[in-house]
């Protein structure tokens, strides 16, 4: 997809297609933390043409990896939001919610979430 203000939204409607295959609560968690990373994608890159957009559901959960042609960062420690500021919320979010996530960088940047299916439960 193109990098711009409507990626978050592209991004959440093609996650449309896994209704059914995970519930309202889990869907809406995906959206969420998904949402999160291509937001941070798009004002952070800045230097990139394309973001893609990965989502794989196994049965012990679902895997998400937004990737771009960004420099990366150094995903510890994260740091936490200021209420006064918008913004810096993305990965707070990410950290709490996902039950593993990280930073890999390979002439691209990808960073990726793992949701479990009983950890979802802990979200609710």
């Amino acid at each position: 997809m193109k990098p711009g203000p409507e990626a978050a939204g592209e991004g959440r409607h093609a996650l449309d297609r896994l209704e059914g295959s995970l519930d309202d609560s889990q869907l809406s968690e995906l959206r969420l933390l998904v949402t999160e990373l291509l937001t941070n994608s798009v004002r952070h890159a800045q230097t990139q043409d394309w973001i893609t957009l990965d989502v794989a559901i196994h049965t012990s959960g679902v895997r998400a990896v937004v990737t771009d042609r960004g420099r990366g960062f150094e995903p510890e420690p994260v740091p936490q939001p200021h209420f006064d500021r918008p913004g810096g919320w993305g990965l707070c979010l990410v950290d709490r919610l996902a039950d593993r996530w990280g930073v890999e960088r390979d002439g691209v940047t990808s960073v990726w979430f793992e949701l479990d299916r009983n950890g979802f439960a802990r979200a609710a």
